[in-house]
């Protein structure tokens, strides 16, 4: 038995630790995006409106619904589903543009969502197409 579990480890996929990153942290800030969507959407004094464009309101759908999506991306990527990796990138890549726009609102967490996102679009990029190789 413990020679089987060896020999499964001794074959890991290269990149697999990135891959479980990307989708904890996928999921991790899809939850934040939830958390921020509905803080948006319910008038909170946590929240100023100072936006580059629209207005809080529509900001805190988006992220909701953005949030909703990366949730649901990330458990995808650690199920190992083929798509995940490009719907992955994809709401990454999006989050990261869309947190410029709320820069001004919360400074420290759109920059440090910023580089989250960087760092799972980087290792979706990298090692995502990897699963169906293994």
């Amino acid at each position: 038995m413990s020679q089987a579990r060896d020999d499964m480890y001794a074959r890991a996929m290269p990149g697999a630790g990135w891959l479980g990153f990307a989708g904890i942290m996928l999921i991790l800030v899809g939850f934040f995006n939830v958390i921020d969507g509905i803080a948006a959407i319910s008038g909170s004094k946590y929240l100023v409106n100072q936006l580059l464009f629209a207005n809080l309101d529509a900001w805190g759908w988006f992220f909701l619904i953005w949030g909703v999506l990366q949730i649901c991306a990330g458990f995808a990527v650690i199920a190992g589903a083929s798509w995940a990796a490009v719907v992955g990138v994809v709401s990454a890549f999006f989050n990261a543009i869309a947190q410029l726009s709320w820069l001004n609102v919360n400074p420290w967490w759109a920059t440090i969502a910023i580089v989250i996102d960087v760092m799972i679009i980087y290792g979706l990029l990298v090692y995502g197409g990897q699963r169906q190789r293994a």
